[in-house]
């Protein structure tokens, strides 16, 4: 293999597609991209076995060939070269970088042992670019962090002929964002959030075409990358019978104003789980948030609301809050709530196809 590429134009794609290599496995070439070098252009590929990404860069091709080497030694070799041309050759498993003052070797592992994932597929979707973008960002932080239910760490993806239905689980709250999709499909199948997360950082301006290769696995192609995911297995539990038909209360707040009371009162809830409370007087308008620390104090502050309902109280993990409040897009927020220890729907009062559900910490009184 010998090819030529300009450096400004390589590092961008081998720190995208690096990304998702493996920091260690037991396969050692996870860690590895895949460098192919073809008539016109060098293919970059990478993966983690559930997730992958490729990509191509313009290139002098002077000798076709496929090598691998290790992903973060490579990006981090050219991110420190000077703009301008680099030659790479390789020979047997070992790679050369050369510019006009620099010259070096990495060690790799042969291109036949590095697992392939498809790169084409049945068009099944196309969306804009920066509303998939905007889903993905008010779902995935949602999706459990921790193994124990290996299903809740990912996204439920629901494509039909009405649109896209993505949902993040993690037990103690949910996200759900409704997407109006062209084309014509339907398909159900919980994606890695990780995969899911890549392809927001891809997204740029224009289209996304969604492709399946096969039944279990997606592609998201944009027109420098292509992401692709396959599906956990297991079933996604039905969040939707957790969600109440019907509120007592509905209390409509500014979004900026609430941000500003619950990090006041988060600097006093540092410890154990951050419970930010909240006591909400529908009559006098008026929503009371607070939080105390024994040891250290603590803060209330009172802001005007809108609504009608019952006077009452009720507590939540202040990091949910505060995600919660992120994902909103809009200058208000409405709490539709009952008891104390009721979930508590987060939403805009000017758009329906976004919903966040958090569980309530339970009080000691």
């Amino acid at each position: 293999m010998k090819a030529t590429v300009l450096q400004e134009n390589i590092l961008p794609k081998v720190m995208a597609v690096a990304r998702v290599s493996s920091v260690k496995s037991a396969l050692p070439v996870l860690e590895n991209m895949l460098l192919s070098a073809e008539q016109g252009k060098l293919c970059l590929s990478a993966t983690d076995l559930e997730t992958g990404i490729s990509t191509t860069v313009g290139a002098k091709v002077e000798k076709a060939g496929t090598l691998t080497v290790p992903a973060r030694l490579l990006t981090g070799l050219i991110g420190n070269l000077p703009p301008g041309k680099i030659v790479l050759s390789a020979e047997k498993d070992i790679l050369e970088l050369k510019t006009d003052v620099v010259t070096s070797r990495i060690n790799g592992l042969s291109a036949e042992e590095f697992p392939s994932f498809p790169t084409e597929g049945r068009k099944i979707a196309v969306l804009k670019s920066k509303e998939l973008k905007e889903a993905i960002d008010q779902v995935s932080f949602a999706a459990a962090q921790d193994e124990s239910r290996p299903i809740l760490t990912g996204i439920l993806f629901r494509l039909t002929a009405e649109g896209l239905v993505l949902s993040g689980v993690d037990g103690f709250r949910l996200a759900e964002k409704r997407l109006k999709a062209s084309g014509e499909a339907d398909i159900t199948l919980v994606l890695p959030v990780q995969g899911l997360v890549e392809v927001s950082h891809l997204l740029g301006e224009g289209e996304v075409e969604i492709l399946s290769p096969e039944p279990a696995q997606l592609l998201f192609r944009t027109k420098e990358y292509t992401v692709f995911t396959q599906s956990l297995e297991g079933e996604f539990p039905d969040y939707e019978q957790i969600i109440p038909a019907n509120f007592e209360t509905k209390v409509v707040i500014e979004k900026s104003e609430l941000i500003k009371a619950v990090q006041l009162t988060a600097v006093f809830s540092g410890k154990g789980a951050g419970v930010v409370r909240f006591v909400f007087d529908p009559v006098k308008k008026s929503l009371e948030v607070s939080s105390e620390e024994p040891e250290l104090g603590g803060a209330n502050i009172r802001i005007e609301t809108t609504g009608e309902g019952k006077q009452g109280k009720i507590a939540f993990n202040g990091r949910y809050l505060m995600d919660a409040l992120g994902a909103l897009r809009s200058e208000e927020v409405e709490l539709s709530l009952n008891s104390p220890l009721d979930p508590v729907l987060f939403r805009s009062p000017s758009d329906s196809s976004y919903l966040h559900v958090v569980m309530p910490i339970r009080l000691q009184e």
